[in-house]
């Protein structure tokens, strides 16, 4: 299959970012593949009144006790920023992909199999941990003459790193982007709320690159500080427990769901 028959690829890229851009372009081209680069939003630079524009700071403390940092808050920004562009000229599918993936050899054949499948999706994730897996993975479908497979998981790993995604799956994903308190991977793997119906590509056809350094900031998105006072902090251990509950639930029903679906 021709790369013209594929949906359009966006990287995320930061300006400053020029030799991140060099390296997945000539990963790409490697690939047979060619990308269209995106400008990401660096949160760092946008200001409190900015911030607090797009972010539902209340929200996230209730549930989480910390807020998120502004690298978070500018990463799905930058995801929403092509959600918006999809709509905008109604694109019918896109890959999405930040700036730090390394592709399997393969990755061209796994993009036209999953596009030209008669299987329906909303979203495909590409989850490059092998990790992730370990609690288990329901394989569906082969891909064509493929080594890949889609497949479902029983957790909401996070990873934004690469994916697919449907016109359909944009819309919905602003919708649930007005007022943001999740970071984009989360959100993604929350299709009990989204309705999406959400998939993995199994094995996963690219991954991050271990050399390079999240443009997030891990050192403080991992912090699990309490950032509470008062009644919100004396209170979080039930909304902490009632958010979990809430998720557990979601994760089961959306996994059974699906298999008892698969069946017929």
């Amino acid at each position: 299959m021709g790369a013209e028959n594929l949906p359009p690829i966006f990287i995320i890229n930061m300006q400053k970012d020029t030799t991140r851009r060099k390296a997945i372009d000539a990963r790409l081209k490697k690939a047979g593949l060619e990308g269209i680069f995106i400008e990401g939003v660096n949160g760092c630079d946008m200001n409190d009144t900015e911030i607090s524009a797009v972010y539902d700071s209340v929200k996230r403390k209730r549930y989480f006790g910390r807020d998120m940092t502004k690298g978070e808050v500018g990463c799905l920004l930058s995801h929403r920023k092509i959600f918006a562009k999809m709509v905008d000229e109604q694109i019918p599918v896109a890959v999405i992909l930040e700036d730090d993936v390394i592709f399997e050899n393969d990755f061209k054949q796994a993009l036209g199999a999953m596009i030209n499948t008669s299987v329906k999706w909303d979203v495909v994730r590409f989850l490059g941990s092998k990790k992730i897996y370990k609690r288990g993975c329901r394989k569906i479908t082969k891909l064509g003459d493929t080594r890949y497979q889609f497949a479902r998981l029983p957790t909401a790993p996070g990873g934004a790193h690469g994916y697919a995604l449907t016109l359909k799956a944009a819309q919905i994903m602003l919708k649930h982007m007005e007022r943001n308190w999740l970071p984009i991977d989360t959100l993604q793997g929350r299709c009990w709320e989204t309705g999406l119906e959400t998939l993995v590509l199994y094995p996963a056809p690219l991954y991050p690159d271990p050399e390079e350094e999240s443009t997030i900031g891990n050192d403080t998105r991992f912090d699990k500080t309490l950032k509470l006072e008062g009644a919100a902090r004396t209170l979080y251990p039930l909304t902490r427990t009632w958010f979990k509950l809430c998720e557990n639930i979601g994760k089961r029903r959306v996994y059974w769901g699906a298999w008892l679906r698969d069946q017929r």
